[in-house]
């Protein structure tokens, strides 16, 4: 699907955008089972999402972006598509530290709320957990 010139929805090069997520969010390990989407402009990732920890209700959700443009309310509302349309969750689970708060607000921008803190749960911080459900998701996205 073409966003622009410039930006696209890529759904079939998993490996790559969940390389790029990992690099973005310091991830360490290995995602596990998981499913990743993803803007590029040309040969560059500018965004993506990458799925795991997939239980039929939840999956847990990681978002990174590089270059902000409105090529994220398309993604977004792929991963909406694909959460809740697809795989039939109920809800979407992200987890943030909270000495991060330009994330939690973007994050709580595309409907996700806050759940519950979890004390010392980050590396010098506390973990918000953010969730957004199928029903705030529908109201916002329009999928």
């Amino acid at each position: 699907m073409t966003l622009s010139s410039q930006h696209r929805l890529v759904f079939d090069r998993k490996d790559l955008i969940a390389a790029w997520v990992a690099a973005k969010v310091n991830q360490t390990s290995s995602w596990g089972g998981y499913y990743a989407m993803g803007t590029m402009r040309g040969s560059q990732v500018t965004a993506g999402v990458v799925f795991n920890n997939f239980n039929g209700a939840n999956a847990t959700v990681h978002i990174a972006v590089d270059i902000p443009s409105k090529a994220m309310i398309n993604l977004f509302r792929a991963v909406c598509d694909y959460a809740f349309n697809k795989c039939k969750l109920k809800r979407l689970t992200g987890m943030v530290p909270t000495n991060e708060p330009d994330i939690i607000s973007f994050d709580k921008k595309l409907g996700f709320s806050e759940e519950f803190i979890m004390k010392d749960a980050a590396v010098g911080a506390d973990m918000m957990v953010l969730v957004i459900t199928e029903e705030a998701a529908r109201e916002r996205w329009e999928f």
